[in-house]
């Protein structure tokens, strides 16, 4: 076992696929629902960010070729690995965070800071004072 009782291969899928716990959410939930498709207000929604936010993390996905996109101008998305091994990873992810869900949360917040939040935060107004 890993970092935190991780075993590094769900480390390692993680590193490469999950930048935020934002982005695992969204993913379990796909996974966890993969005859249905979700457009990013739906999985907002559900996962309690803006939809802007979830669109941007489920294109990440589907970059990653863990999601399908319609590429329609309000795309919907489904979970579709494309490689048996992304969703053998997937599925040991999804085991691991059931049985050691603060753990994989730990690992997500140990990890540097997401590059993409850091560039948005820099242009976050501060007070109007």
């Amino acid at each position: 076992m890993g970092e935190g009782g991780i075993p590094p291969e769900v480390q390692r899928f993680i590193a490469e696929n999950i930048d935020a716990a934002e982005q695992l959410d969204i993913l379990l939930l796909l996974y966890r629902n993969p005859e249905r498709s979700y457009t990013a207000l739906e999985v907002s929604q559900a996962v309690f960010t803006v939809a802007s936010a979830a669109t941007l993390r489920l294109e990440g996905l589907a970059a990653r070729g863990l999601l399908s996109s319609t590429g329609s101008a309000d795309p919907e998305y489904r979970y579709a690995p494309k490689s048996a091994a992304l969703a053998r990873d997937a599925d040991r992810l999804a085991a691991v965070y059931q049985a050691n869900r603060v753990g994989v949360i730990q690992l997500l917040f140990a990890r540097p800071p997401d590059p993409l939040q850091t560039f948005a935060d820099a242009f976050r107004l501060k007070g109007r004072g």
